[in-house]
C-alpha cells in the first residue's frame, strides 16, 4: 500500500472515530492533573448547552451549583488522591439557560512516562430522568443523622455516609481502603455471621456493640447482586448511648427506691411489707423441703416510758442501737431481721427448731441487756427487751390447708401471743409458745 493511501486510510479512521466521539449519548473528555479540561467531544453542547471550546481550561465543577460543587470535589479528590479509575459518580450540572442537568460520570486515570498521575479521561452520560431520583437517594443516605456504612464480603468499607465518618473519627486509616477485621478485630466475627446468616436466607438479628465510649445498636441487611448473591452488607448503626446512661440512671434510681420500699429509713432493717413477704417465702421452702422455721418477736420494755423521760430523739437512737445489736447477734446469713412495727423487730430463722431459736432469742435479750442503756422509767433501770418465740414444722402442714398468707400471719400471731406471756410475767425474758404449729 502506497504512502498516500495509508495516510488516506488513516484519516478516514480518525474522520470516523470522531464521528463517533461526536455523535452518541455519551460525553468524552479529557483533564488535566488540576481536574482542567483539555478535550471535549461535541456531546457537551447537547448535554451544557455550551460549544467544546467553552469547557476547554474550565474544571466540572464551574458547571455545577456550588453546593454541588463542594460535593462532587471531596469526593473526586479522594479519587485523586488513591489514583485511581471511578464509575458511577452522579452529578447536577447548570446549563447555559439555567436549567439541570443530570450526569453520571466514569473515568481512567492517565499517567506519564515517569508514571506520575498527568489526568483523567472519561465519559459523562445524561441521567437526567432518574439522576434525580438518585440524587435525592444519595442526599438522603448521606446527611441522615445515623450511621450508614456498606462492607463488602472481605471487610472492606465500600460505602459510607458523613455520621459514619463522624463515627470512625480520627481511627479510621486516611486515603486507604477500611478493613473492618482490622479495624474492629473484636466485632469482626459478627459480622461474617451474619454474612453466613444471609447466605441462609435467614433474618440476621440485630446487636449492641460498644466502640470506643459509645454504645450502638447495630442491623444489618444483606446487599445481593443480580444473580441475588450476597456481594455485602449494609449496616446501620444507632447511637444508644445516652439511653443507655439513662436506663443506668433509672436503674439505680429504682435500685433506691427498692431500698427505700424494702428498709425501714431509721433503723435500716428490713421493713414490715418486706419481712411478711420473706415470711411467705420461707414458710414455701420449710414445706417443700420439711425443715422446721422459727420466728421471734421482740419488743423494748417500757419503750413509751423512755420515749416520755429520754426524748423522741433519744427513743430514735435508743431503736437504731437495739436494731445494731440484734444484727449483730451472732445470726447466720440467712436469717432476717426487721423493724416490723414501732419498737418491735421480727427475726426470721429459717432451718431452726424451736430449742435452737430459744436459744437465739436468749443471746439477744442478754445483748440489749449488756449494753446497759440507761432507760430511768423502767424497774430495772435499763433498757432490756422482751421476746416471744414460735416455730412451725414444714411436715405438719401442707400448702393445700391454708393460703400461705393466712400460715404466715397465724406463726407471727404465735410469737405475738408468746411476747405478751413474756410481758405478763414480768418483762426482760423470753417466752415460747411452745407448739410445733396451732390454728390461731
Amino acid at each position: 500500500m502506497s504512502e498516500k493511501r495509508r495516510t488516506d486510510h488513516r484519516d478516514e479512521d480518525v474522520k470516523h472515530l470522531f464521528e463517533l466521539l461526536n455523535n452518541n449519548s455519551d460525553w468524552v473528555w479529557e483533564v488535566d492533573a488540576q481536574g482542567r479540561y483539555t478535550w471535549s467531544s461535541d456531546v457537551v453542547t447537547e448535554l451544557l448547552g455550551v460549544p467544546p471550546e467553552e469547557v476547554i481550561g474550565k474544571t466540572p465543577f464551574d458547571f455545577m451549583p456550588p453546593g454541588e460543587a463542594e460535593r462532587v470535589a471531596g469526593a473526586f479528590g479522594a479519587i485523586v488522591m488513591e489514583k485511581r479509575a471511578f464509575s458511577g459518580l452522579v452529578n447536577r450540572n447548570q446549563r447555559a439557560d439555567g436549567t439541570i442537568v443530570v450526569l453520571e460520570t466514569s473515568g481512567i486515570p492517565l499517567f506519564d512516562d515517569n508514571g506520575e498521575l498527568c489526568g483523567y479521561r472519561g465519559i459523562d452520560r445524561n441521567i437526567s430522568t432518574l439522576g434525580e431520583r438518585v440524587l435525592q437517594l444519595e442526599t438522603i443516605y448521606e446527611t441522615t443523622p445515623v450511621a450508614l456504612c456498606m462492607i463488602d464480603r472481605q471487610g472492606r468499607l465500600v460505602m459510607s455516609n458523613k455520621a459514619m465518618a463522624k463515627l470512625l473519627g480520627e481511627r479510621a486509616p486516611h486515603g486507604a481502603e477500611i478493613h473492618f477485621q482490622s479495624l474492629m478485630p473484636e466485632y469482626w466475627h459478627f459480622f461474617r455471621t451474619d454474612f453466613e446468616l444471609a447466605d441462609g436466607g435467614e433474618t440476621l438479628p440485630s446487636r449492641e456493640l460498644g466502640w470506643f465510649d459509645r454504645c450502638y445498636d447495630i442491623q444489618s441487611v444483606p446487599v445481593r447482586d443480580a444473580m441475588d448473591n450476597v456481594i455485602g452488607l449494609s449496616v446501620t448503626w444507632v447511637d444508644i448511648t445516652e439511653r443507655r446512661h439513662a436506663e443506668q440512671k433509672l436503674a439505680s434510681a429504682n435500685k433506691v427506691l427498692q431500698q427505700y420500699a424494702q428498709h425501714d429509713h431509721l433503723t435500716g432493717l428490713f421493713n414490715r411489707r418486706y419481712m411478711d413477704e420473706c415470711l411467705v417465702a420461707e414458710i414455701t421452702r420449710a414445706m417443700q423441703d420439711d425443715f422446721p422455721l422459727s420466728v421471734c418477736l421482740a419488743d423494748i420494755d417500757y419503750f413509751k416510758n423512755y420515749n416520755d423521760t429520754h426524748g423522741h430523739q433519744a427513743g430514735d437512737d435508743c431503736l437504731r442501737i437495739v436494731a445494731k445489736t440484734l444484727t449483730s447477734s451472732r445470726l447466720r446469713s440467712g436469717d432476717n431481721v426487721s423493724r416490723y412495727g414501732g419498737e418491735e423487730f421480727l427475726i426470721i430463722l429459717p432451718g431452726t427448731d424451736l430449742v435452737q431459736a430459744l436459744g437465739v432469742a436468749e443471746v439477744v435479750r442478754s445483748n440489749i441487756n449488756a449494753l446497759a442503756l440507761p432507760h430511768h422509767a423502767s424497774p430495772t433501770g435499763y433498757l432490756t427487751i422482751s421476746i416471744g418465740v414460735a416455730t412451725l414444722h414444714g411436715k405438719q402442714i401442707s400448702i393445700e390447708d391454708k393460703p400461705l398468707h393466712m400460715i404466715a400471719s397465724g406463726l407471727i400471731h404465735l410469737a405475738d401471743t408468746a411476747l405478751y406471756a413474756a410481758k405478763k410475767q414480768g418483762r426482760n425474758q423470753v417466752v415460747s409458745a411452745r407448739d410445733a404449729y396451732t390454728v390461731p
